[in-house]
């Protein structure tokens, strides 16, 4: 009998490394982390708003906290940078991938996150933005527009 139990702990054991080590596993679609949790920078916070120059990488629908009477968003609010999904595109920022998830951008629904990046000559970005031009534009799908196609353009500076 002892044997058996000492079996079933170890495969216990074995099953719970398994799991823990699959939850950390990382995913990854165009180059780009697929997590859902706000992105980790050193200089991140919640906040009842997002100051001008940031960005934010989740909202949350709270009781009590940005209001004394009821329910209002927080923000995950981070220093825009480039390799980052984001809830908004900032100034002086493009992306090059779009993605629609649940609860990440919208406390209650699905709503779109963007891959950042600082615009450069030779990147494939879903906008043109100030001071570029493109060379070519493909049209393709769920990429720039995660529910259908959307044009993407090659930048030159």
């Amino acid at each position: 009998m002892r044997s058996v139990r000492q079996t079933v702990s170890r495969l216990i054991a074995t099953a719970t490394l398994v799991v823990v080590g699959l939850a950390a596993a990382p995913a990854a679609a165009h180059g780009a982390d697929q997590s859902t949790e706000p992105a980790t920078q050193v200089n991140a916070f919640w906040s009842c708003s997002v100051p001008s120059g940031y960005t934010y990488t989740a909202v949350r629908r709270q009781l009590n906290v940005c209001n004394p009477g009821g329910f209002a968003n927080s923000y995950y609010v981070v220093a825009p940078s480039n390799g980052i999904w984001a809830c908004t595109v900032p100034s002086g920022y493009t992306y090059t991938a779009a993605r629609r998830q649940l609860n990440v951008c919208n406390p209650s629904g699905f709503a779109n996150s963007y891959y950042l990046r600082v615009p450069q000559a030779g990147i494939w970005a879903c906008t043109v933005p100030p001071g570029f031009s493109y060379s070519a534009v493909r049209r393709q799908l769920n990429v720039c527009n995660p529910s259908g196609f959307a044009n993407s353009y090659l930048l030159v500076g």
